[in-house]
């Protein structure tokens, strides 16, 4: 009971063991890098909200629960957590076609009951230990997937570029870019010169402070001399949008986030479980760049916990769904962030600008915003690594561009599927492959690797190297080559297990119909270099009682030591001795494994 009660509790431990070795020196690290995060954390959560379609204080309310809550519980101390671009546009790719009249409360209800679910699947993923599944997602689909939502949120903030209010601009006639484009071409006409001067500038204003100081706050700097510009000129809405005032306080907290129909939690549940996946292959690609720099580790796991505790707590607090983000995650480190808390300085300070500047978000142009979200777009696409994946692998190329393209043209939560799923069909197709090759004397040494010839000769000991996971994609393969094989006169084959991974039932049947072959016509199997759990498998399978337990030699410390023992054994089961032409020919030896 005590052993249950601590595994439980285990998750929530981290901001604990972070306490007990704080001190004023991390304190003063902590409580820079907070600030300094917090002055780029407000443009780009208001920002964020605008992308899920989302009033901006929500991106705020989001950015201070949410990255409260997730620095505290992260594995990584770097992590900060808050509304992001990725999952914003996911949001309001999930929610848009649920809400047809384009009601604003029902939308937002709807978008904070999503954060919830997300925020539940979280918290299963990690009760049943599925952060290691991660692994199995490579880098081209994050790459893919990013190049495409930096597209689509490019092409979504056109109208605010241009100055085009909502309800000027039709339906949505197709998903993707193609819709975006559609919805503005008609319009292009009535767009505003002023708000596009100061979408540009603020831009251009952005990209000369980062080029200066990768530390400084372009976007804020850029945003705050934006509204300047509408102060000072005395624009109103009727000139160009503007984001309008923000409501005054903190949001309300244990409001239900749960005010919607069981229809549409089912609609939204796809949604909500591509949100959750997403938010983790971030979050674990994140902290494994930075921890490749401070030598820390990730626990998925752990992860899993933090941000579906937050996502659900922030569902009582108003928020939308949040994840970790790169760009901050990075400033973090970068500005000197030593522990956990400084996500939570980071959280606290976001809070104390927006109840004391609040009100000054009435002057902001939504073109400037506008201006920060393309920049944030363009450093979504990793051009080096897309181009680099062409030259190295085709496979990876192929899984990155598919994935890309289904983000800009198919409704955006089925692309993190579609990458997924080419993803796991790579690694099956690699996998399935049935690596076989012959042992063969060398006057150099014991033994080297040959390919695996059609015709053996008169030998008559086969000396095989198996290696790899040996599961039923292979399962066919090996039946074929050993039918081949059993066709042969060799009157003893030894399978050299060393390099094997693992063995399921389906490729222990093949085993168990060749050695019943063997066995019928006087010959011979032998296995050696099984390791203890393989050697645990085929005891279980009962594969060594038919082969014969002094047919089974299992793997020791000896290089080759388990193979010679094979090749002992397989004298005495032929009754003479064994030389090297009896194994195998010495001709064009290679030292390379033949792949079926």
């Amino acid at each position: 009971m005590f052993a249950l009660l601590v595994r439980l509790l285990h998750p929530f431990t981290p901001p604990i063991a972070t306490a007990r070795n704080y001190s004023v020196r991390k304190f003063r690290g902590d409580m820079i890098a907070g600030l300094t995060v917090a002055v780029v954390e407000v443009p780009q959560a208001m920002a964020y909200a605008m992308i899920a379609g989302v009033p901006p204080q929500y991106g705020l309310y989001t950015s201070i629960i949410q990255g409260f809550f997730g620095a505290l519980f992260a594995s990584n101390e770097h992590l900060s957590s808050g509304a992001t671009n990725t999952q914003s546009l996911l949001i309001a790719a999930t929610v848009i076609h649920l809400v047809p009249n384009g009601e604003p409360m029902m939308y937002l209800q709807l978008v904070i009951a999503l954060t919830m679910i997300k925020g539940i699947i979280q918290l299963i993923f990690a009760a049943a230990r599925m952060g290691n599944l991660i692994r199995y997602v490579s880098r081209s689909v994050i790459v893919g997937f990013s190049a495409g939502a930096g597209v689509l949120i490019a092409a979504g903030q056109i109208p605010n570029l241009l100055g085009l209010a909502r309800d000027q601009l039709g339906e949505r006639v197709a998903p993707g870019v193609i819709g975006d484009v559609l919805r503005v071409i008609p319009h292009f006409h009535e767009a505003s010169p002023y708000a596009l001067m100061i979408g540009v500038g603020t831009l251009f204003l952005i990209l000369m402070i980062r080029s200066i100081s990768r530390l400084a706050p372009g976007p804020l700097l850029g945003v705050v001399c934006a509204g300047a510009c509408v102060a000072i000129a005395g624009w109103g809405p009727d000139v160009l949008p503007l984001v309008g005032e923000l409501p005054k306080g903190l949001p309300e907290v244990f409001v239900a986030p749960w005010n919607i129909s069981y229809r549409q939690a089912e609609a939204m549940l796809g949604g909500a479980f591509a949100l959750a996946l997403l938010g983790m292959i971030e979050t674990v690609a994140i902290g494994k760049s930075i921890g490749a720099h401070t030598g820390t580790a990730v626990s998925p796991n752990q992860e899993f916990f933090a941000q579906g505790l937050a996502n659900v707590l922030g569902a009582f607090c108003q928020n939308i769904p949040g994840s970790a983000s790169f760009t901050r995650s990075a400033l973090n480190h970068q500005a000197g962030g030593i522990t956990r808390f400084a996500g939570v300085y980071s959280a606290i300070a976001v809070a104390v600008i927006y109840l004391t500047c609040g009100s000054l978000a009435w002057y902001i142009p939504l073109a400037a915003l506008a201006g920060v979200l393309f920049v944030i777009a363009y450093s979504l696409i990793d051009w080096r690594y897309m181009l680099r994946v062409r030259r190295v692998s085709q496979g990876d190329a192929a899984v990155c561009m598919v994935t890309f393209f289904a983000a800009i043209t198919l409704p955006l939560h089925y692309a993190i599927y579609v990458g997924v799923f080419l993803n796991i069909a790579l690694y099956m197709q690699q996998s399935s492959r049935l690596r076989m090759a012959e042992m063969v004397r060398s006057p150099a040494g014991p033994f080297v690797e040959q390919p695996l010839q059609e015709k053996h000769g008169q030998r008559t000991v086969l000396f095989l190297q198996m290696e790899g996971d040996l599961f039923f994609g292979v399962a066919d393969e090996l039946r074929d080559r050993l039918t081949r094989i059993r066709k042969d006169s060799s009157r003893v084959v030894i399978f050299r297990l060393k390099r094997t991974h693992s063995i399921d039932s389906t490729v222990l049947q093949v085993m168990e119909e060749f050695t019943k072959r063997m066995n019928e016509t006087g010959r011979h199997v032998i296995l050696c270099g099984v390791r203890d759990e393989l050697m645990e498998v085929i005891g279980h399978y009962g594969l060594d009682k038919l082969i014969g337990e002094d047919n089974v030699f299992p793997t020791t410390y000896g290089v080759f030591a388990s193979a010679q023992k094979a090749l002992d054994r397989a004298k005495v089961l032929i009754g003479g001795s064994i030389d090297a032409s009896d194994i195998a020919d010495h001709d064009d030896l290679e030292y390379w494994a033949y792949e079926i």
